[in-house]
């Protein structure tokens, strides 16, 4: 029995799928490697394989995975090598695996499924990130005004660069229905307010009330911020579209160990 080997396009088929996986081996190892590492490590990955092929020993081809990770991560530390090449090995599992459920269920040619096993394991991947991240943000905030205390769930934001405009004081944001609870009616008259002008929150521009309450404690795990008079500002809505936080915690209100104004 014979078959028809087309060497070139099994060439260009290689190097397309063994430069997706390689950039997603880097995505998820979360490395700083330029696309032309990447390039010439499915360069040499490609050309051990067809090699292989050619000799009718496809077992080469794991020495292809290794050659195309050393080259990969090359002049990093022994442990990060290490570290790379178990990456690269688990990444290589998954996108056969995917590749080779999306050609059997819906028999689409080898290109456009590398692509799009590409694609979907990159956006699940992203997804996951997403989701550490939304995890290692959140945090549980103790608020303390006029004697009454109440917990809410916070989410730290780098990106909440919101001040107040006289003091220059940073500034938190909570859903108005929220606090209210814990100020009561007619807490303007008693402490005052402030006007914060902000840019984001759905509009180009606008003003939310503010209010410096007596004390604010962050805390994730054992790390503690207590900060105090912090200012809040209160914004008339929903924060969360899911709900799993009220608040948004400027970045210098949730120093670990920090304490502002303590005694």
């Amino acid at each position: 029995m014979y078959y028809e080997f087309y060497i070139d396009q099994f060439f260009v088929e290689h190097l397309l799928t063994g430069y997706l996986l390689i950039r997603l081996t880097v995505k998820v190892s979360r490395a700083d490697i330029s696309w032309k590492r990447i390039a010439s490590a499915s360069l040499a990955n490609t050309a051990v394989m067809t090699m292989a092929v050619c000799a009718g020993a496809p077992w080469w081809y794991f020495s292809g995975l290794l050659l195309s990770g050393a080259l990969l991560f090359a002049g990093r530390a022994w442990r990060d090598m290490i570290n790379g090449l178990l990456s690269l090995l688990f990444s290589a599992v998954c996108f056969g695996g995917a590749l080779e459920a999306l050609l059997g269920l819906w028999g689409l040619p080898f290109a456009a499924g590398t692509v799009l096993t590409s694609f979907l394991l990159e956006a699940a991947g992203a997804y996951r990130e997403k989701q550490r991240l939304r995890l290692e943000r959140t945090v549980e905030v103790e608020l303390t005004f006029l004697e009454k205390t109440m917990s809410v769930c916070g989410m730290i934001d780098t990106g909440n660069q919101l001040t107040e405009p006289l003091t220059g004081q940073p500034v938190s944001i909570i859903e108005e229905a929220v606090v209210r609870r814990l100020l009561g009616d007619g807490w303007e008259a008693r402490r005052g307010f402030y006007l914060i002008p902000y840019h984001s929150l759905g509009k180009d521009k606008g003003w939310m009330r503010g209010v410096s309450i007596d004390r604010m404690t962050v805390g994730k795990g054992d790390r503690r911020a207590v900060v105090s008079r912090p200012v809040l500002a209160l914004y008339n809505g929903s924060i969360s579209a899911g709900g799993q936080y009220q608040m948004i915690l400027h970045p210098q209100h949730a120093a670990p160990g920090k304490i502002e104004g303590g005694e």
